[in-house]
């Protein structure tokens, strides 16, 4: 590593400097749109067991009454909130994708950002400021380190790097002078963590806190330090014990500091289009594309062939939880004609009979070409067979949603209504997207926060 390069320094004078505020309108507009499903996703996190013991566990711990719990009537510290609403946020698997490193970078963003903003009382438009740039850091410091060498040690990447993304949100909203974001930056190195233990918890908390929660709540609280006068390193990615060199033999810490500036994260984000975890997604929409496009009728489905990247097809086959078990979503999507967040989400229906007997004739098989292609492209191809042996295919490509492919606002507005109606009824669902839709002329984001309460 070049140690002249100063990567703290010029990070810690990007994230405080005048030059996020000269984003190019289209990113800022697509800052928006990640900003509403993450809130999407948030209010609908709370319906399901992750986002109940998160707002309770936030409820117990009182404090001082400066940020809010979305979709509770909870408001805490800032540090408390962060950690709530990013396991709201990471609750299931409706929020955002950053692709190349396959991270959930809005659930870990926008809370931090939610948090301090209310707690400072900042404008929509530095809301979405410090957004893009959170989104900017935390994929940054991702790709700078060798994720595969970390994840064959059982290490999670994604959430040792989130806190970065939280930390430069909290220091750009905090307004912290340079050394004191210097510091920030190095209290986050400093609470690095993440295993790879989340796989092994079928009800998706631990996945919620590791992604999520935990780098959302270190990130504001490394800020927060800093500002209280804290000292620390002023240099965590250079010198003799720099975060590069605490985990992993092979980092490329430029990628930190590459492009920034002219190149934004936020624009090789994806948003969801069914309420299901990324891996399904082509999945779905190669199923419903040939239902649509034949006619046909479920019950006249032989079998489905699911074609796959490798390590997609792994992550999907028959897994404990129904929002990313693919054989379950597509009987369901046979039985029912749609996938919604209640039919995604019904951990009990995956034992129904019918259910049971639907999944027999899904079939998933890895594909070379796709796995060639991941995890820049997120493809499927899908084939289906009916009783009287037609035989139709499709390859998905490029998914809508994807990065090159982004979801229209409309559509990302309906999937905020759909999410938000059951939490916050239909009337307080419109009046929360009218705000978001106007986020960037907002004086006051407290004024968001109380329309997301019950």
């Amino acid at each position: 590593m070049n140690e002249k390069a100063d990567i703290t320094g010029r990070l810690s004078d990007y994230i405080i400097g005048e030059e996020p505020e000269r984003v190019p309108q289209h990113v800022r507009q697509r800052a928006q749109l990640h900003i509403l499903d993450t809130i999407g996703a948030m209010l609908s996190g709370s319906l399901l067991k992750v986002g109940r013991v998160a707002i309770e566990f936030a409820r117990s711990q009182g404090g001082c009454p400066e940020s809010s719990v979305v979709a509770s009537d909870v408001k805490t510290n800032a540090v408390q909130a962060a950690l709530a609403n990013g396991m709201l946020a990471h609750a299931d698997e409706t929020d955002d994708a950053h692709f190349s490193t396959v991270t959930h970078p809005g659930s870990v963003v926008v809370p931090a950002a939610l948090a301090v903003g209310e707690r400072e009382h900042r404008s929509g438009k530095e809301l979405i400021t410090a957004v893009i740039l959170g989104y900017d850091i935390m994929c940054r410091t991702n790709k700078g380190l060798d994720r595969d060498w970390m994840s064959q040690r059982g290490l999670h990447p994604g959430s040792i790097c989130a806190g970065f993304g939280a930390v430069a949100v909290a220091a750009r909203l905090l307004r912290l002078p340079a050394i004191q974001t210097r510091y920030a930056l190095a209290f986050t190195g400093t609470q690095a963590s993440g295993l790879n233990t989340w796989r092994q918890d079928p009800e998706h908390i631990d996945k919620a806190l590791c992604y999520s929660g935990i780098p959302a709540r270190n990130g504001v609280t490394a800020a927060l330090w800093a500002q209280a006068g804290f000292t620390a390193t002023s240099a965590i990615f250079e010198g003799p014990d720099n975060l590069f060199r605490a985990f992993c033999n092979e980092a490329q810490p430029m990628e930190l500091i590459r492009d920034l500036g002219s190149r934004y994260e936020i624009l090789d984000t994806s948003i969801k289009k069914y309420p299901a975890g990324q891996p399904v997604q082509a999945t779905l929409e190669g199923y419903f594309r040939l239902v649509k496009e034949h006619g046909l009728k479920a019950e006249g489905i032989r079998e489905i062939l699911v074609r796959l990247p490798a390590s997609q097809a792994r992550t999907v086959n028959d897994r404990l939880m129904p929002d990313v078990n693919c054989q379950y979503l597509l009987a369901v999507a046979m039985l029912d004609g749609a996938i919604d967040f209640a039919n995604a989400h019904d951990f009990e229906r995956m034992r129904a009979p019918d259910v049971l007997e639907m999944k027999k004739r899904v079939r998933l098989a890895a594909d070379p070409e796709l796995t060639r292609k991941h995890p820049a492209v997120r493809a499927a191809i899908v084939e289906l067979t009916t009783s009287d042996g037609r035989h139709f295919e499709t390859l998905v490509d490029p998914l809508p949603g994807a990065p090159y492919n982004p979801l229209p606002a409309g559509e990302v507005e309906r999937k905020f209504l759909s999410l938000s109606a059951p939490t916050l009824g239909e009337k307080r669902a419109e009046t929360a997207l009218e705000r978001l839709t106007e986020l960037e002329n907002l004086f006051d984001v407290a004024t968001l926060l109380d329309s997301l309460r019950v």
